[in-house]
């Protein structure tokens, strides 16, 4: 495949699109490496659960500010530079994370490399861009498996390298580990990634003018603000539970980082099984948004499902619901941003409804701890799944007509 135009040897079948899949699947389990044994290396840093998760969260407050930044930089400039730097800058992130000495250092490495995070949205816009309306379903959920693929691997790595009673020696270790399984997506963009926005693309997309502000696309596209709400209220109640599943192991399970690790390898694997295997067939027999509202409704039954669990199978049985909620939910609502969006504004889009995920993976970590110490283990598995109730409201009456028109 030339570093040209991707469109029309992506639109010839999913499957050309492997680098992309594999940029995406190394810079998850880059991102997935360090999440299990965050909160134990908080502890280890002597900090209480609240100040934890707020730590955790700070990566999520710089990705809701770079991510339209990058994404709307790769409208301008093509999507192979921006993975490029984003990638680097996340390695730097994961080297400063490997000489911290407090929670204040630890968060700050974790908010610059927030800021860096800018492959999530341009990855989700390179689809858009290499992939024609009938085969973009498809292609959501190949890259929703390599998401899934990321966090079999990446925290079953983190827990292996942290073991069974690691110390900052070991946490070090294992930010390292995550700095080269990033330095390698880099390499491999640099290396095998074809450009999907070619210069004559971006021309025309210059020759419209400048780019469209965030708040005129939400003007003449107001089902994107929908679904920013629904990203928002999906990802926050998904980021309580991942913020303090960690620490609940601990105290009510008895579990290792070891079992942490394993534990998120579940999710990954029957996420990605699902996204692999089933987005495409759902999305054909029953349209995108019927998916993803299945998919909330499977969510919130698994975070209710862990609330009310009373031991580690019970536990596992509510983590296997959830992963399912999560392959299902993840290419059908990729698939309804992709309808929102043209050459001119893509990248910005994905960057927006990225930036809300973000913001969900603030808030939900913000407030998260605090629920932990105040109200109890399982608060804010059962406060996500009242959340989780709230987003399928929304999504309801979301994504009917996504597209608009072109913004002036």
């Amino acid at each position: 495949m030339s570093r040209g135009d991707a469109r029309g040897d992506a639109r010839g079948g999913s499957t050309r699109l492997l680098p992309l899949f594999l940029v995406v699947f190394v810079s998850l389990m880059g991102f997935g490496v360090v999440l299990p044994v965050f909160p134990f290396w908080g502890r280890a840093l002597g900090a209480a659960p609240a100040l934890i998760t707020v730590a955790l969260g700070a990566y999520s407050l710089g990705q809701f500010v770079g991510s339209p930044l990058w994404g709307r930089l790769s409208d301008r400039f093509g999507r192979r530079p921006i993975l490029i730097l984003s990638l680097a800058g996340s390695v730097l992130s994961y080297a400063w994370m490997a000489h911290a000495t407090d929670i204040w250092s630890l968060g700050a490495a974790r908010l610059f490399g927030g800021l860096m995070a800018g492959n999530i949205a341009v990855a989700f816009a390179y689809v858009g861009d290499a992939t024609g309306e009938a085969e973009r379903p498809k292609a959501m959920g190949l890259l929703g498996a390599a998401f899934g693929l990321g966090f079999i691997f990446g925290p079953a790595v983190g827990g292996l390298v942290a073991g069974q009673a690691p110390g900052l020696a070991e946490f070090a270790r294992v930010a390292w580990v995550a700095a080269g399984i990033t330095l390698a997506a880099a390499l491999l963009v640099g290396w095998r990634l074809p450009e999907s926005l070619p210069p004559a693309r971006r021309a025309a997309t210059r020759n419209l003018g400048p780019t469209p502000s965030a708040g005129a696309v939400l003007a003449a596209k107001p089902a994107v603000l929908g679904l920013m709400l629904v990203s928002l209220l999906v990802i926050g109640s998904a980021a309580m539970m991942e913020t303090t599943f960690a620490l609940f192991a601990d105290d009510v399970l008895a579990w290792s980082p070891r079992d942490v690790g394993l534990a998120f390898g579940l999710i990954g694997t029957i996420s990605t099984a699902v996204q692999g295997a089933g987005a495409a067939p759902l999305a054909r027999r029953f349209g995108p948004r019927r998916v993803v509202l299945g998919g909330i409704l499977l969510y919130t039954l698994g975070l209710a499902g862990l609330g009310l669990a009373g031991g580690s199978a019970s536990v596992l049985v509510a983590l296997a619901v959830t992963a399912t909620g999560v392959g299902t939910f993840n290419p059908a609502y990729q698939t309804l941003v992709a309808a929102t969006t043209d050459d001119q504004d893509r990248g910005l889009i994905n960057g927006l409804t990225q930036g809300a995920s973000a913001m969900g993976r603030i808030i939900g970590p913000a407030v998260s701890g605090s629920f932990y110490e105040a109200l109890g283990p399982s608060s804010p598995f059962l406060i996500g799944a009242a959340l989780m109730g709230a987003a399928l409201l929304v999504a309801t009456g979301t994504g009917r007509t996504p597209r608009a028109g072109r913004v002036a």
